[in-house]
């Protein structure tokens, strides 16, 4: 029987903690642990759950030096606006593609498509599973602050880090992450807290390094490096004049070298098709994102959201034998939304997703012109199977 339709009701997030200070004014700690069905307690990209509950967060905040405060522990990484933001500022069920699949890292063994790569590349045996999830976060110290002149607000922070999953406070290399953020809001009257009215630029870069196996028996690995970076823009409040309500706009334009997250098997020509968990670890295997959003707030009660994504995984990549234009995949999301709120504390979202993904390159490596085209339209049939989705999901805050 073949079915093209699954529905399903997940707890995503049960989230709990508490937070407050050991010296008011000078040390604050937060500690908040997941029991959600989510990255946090899942093996990467497996149906088992390997954990019931998961410490996600876990911080002593020092405020002694003006200027600098120091943070320490496990904590968001600053980066893109989108997982920096604390959850009751998410107006979307699902994340970008880009989000999910080159900023959540996943942790795995190897880097290997499942043949023998080009100079440079991976060997290695494939990984079917991946031990770790960092879901946004990191294991380091960070440095931040705010500044305020007149009506602009201007934020920094500054993170090295371990590069590790949240369940292991390990270093898995000698190298450590260094996660950069900078912001400027230009304040609007109204809102408050994550909703406070304004318009924000910012930018992010991070840049790090992972140990790989990098051949089959596993005997021998090595590091390699990766960036990311990006700029943005985000408004909210009456943009377009008190008497036509509330609005918000945001766009986010993102760029990975390195470490790019795909999976399944790459183009379903390397071997028969499964669950293997690959990465294309070398400088010069390239994705973007980009993102465009809008809100708009009828009243305190009535949200209505609209949001483009695109990825672009893989555009470029550092070889012309194995790794090829074939690899290039372009995923494209439209989210519409609809936002109740019950409550300042509770609000019921209903999210439609059409999602479109496309195989753009005709495979034009290895074997015959047959069996060439028999590959590409696998790709095809594999980027074509993917479809809309819808969900309902009810958050409360307490």
């Amino acid at each position: 029987e073949l079915k093209d339709k699954q529905s399903d009701f997940n707890l995503d997030n049960l989230a709990f903690g508490m937070r407050g200070n050991l010296i008011p004014g000078k040390i604050n700690y937060f500690l908040l642990a997941n029991a959600g069905m989510n990255g946090a307690n899942y093996n990467p990209l497996d149906t088992s759950r390997a954990r019931l509950v998961s410490l996600t967060d876990a911080t002593l905040t020092f405020s002694y030096i003006p200027g600098v405060r120091v943070r320490a522990g496990l904590m968001k990484k600053p980066g893109p606006e989108e997982i920096y933001q604390a959850i009751d500022t998410m107006d979307y069920m699902w994340p970008t593609d880009f989000m999910a699949r080159v900023q959540v890292e996943r942790f795995i063994r190897t880097n290997a498509k499942g043949t023998t790569g080009i100079a440079g590349q991976s060997d290695g045996t494939a990984s079917f599973k991946g031990y770790d999830s960092d879901v946004g976060r990191d294991w380091g110290v960070q440095f931040f602050d705010a500044f305020k002149h007149e009506k602009w607000t201007h934020t920094y922070a500054v993170m090295i880090g371990n590069g590790s999953g949240i369940h292991d406070i390990r270093d898995y290399n000698s190298k450590k992450d260094l996660n950069l953020y900078f912001s400027s809001e230009y304040d609007l009257p109204g809102g408050k807290g994550p909703k406070k009215h304004g318009v924000k630029l910012y930018g992010y870069h991070q840049e790090g390094t992972r140990n790989f196996e990098i051949n089959g028996s596993g005997g021998l690995s090595r590091d390699f490096k990766f960036v990311r970076y990006g700029i943005g823009a985000k408004a909210l409040g009456p943009i377009f004049g008190e008497t036509r309500g509330k609005h918000r706009l945001g766009f986010e334009l993102m760029y990975a070298d390195g470490m790019v997250f795909y999976t399944p098997t790459g183009n379903v020509i390397d071997e028969a098709f499964g669950g293997q968990l690959q990465v294309a670890a070398e400088k010069g295997n390239k994705a973007r994102g980009f993102t465009l959003d809008y809100g708009y707030y009828f009243n305190d009660k009535w949200q209505f959201d609209v949001r483009y994504s695109r990825n672009d995984e893989l555009y470029a990549t550092l070889g012309t034998t194995t790794w090829n234009a074939a690899d290039k995949r372009v995923i494209q999301h439209l989210t519409f939304g609809v936002n109740y709120h019950f409550s300042p504390q509770t609000r019921l979202t209903v999210n439609l997703e059409p999602r479109d993904v496309k195989s753009p390159n005709a495979v034009y490596l290895g074997g015959t012109p047959a069996l060439r085209a028999i590959q590409t339209n696998n790709a095809t049939i594999v980027s074509d199977s993917v479809g809309a989705r819808f969900g309902v999901q009810v958050t409360h805050m307490f």
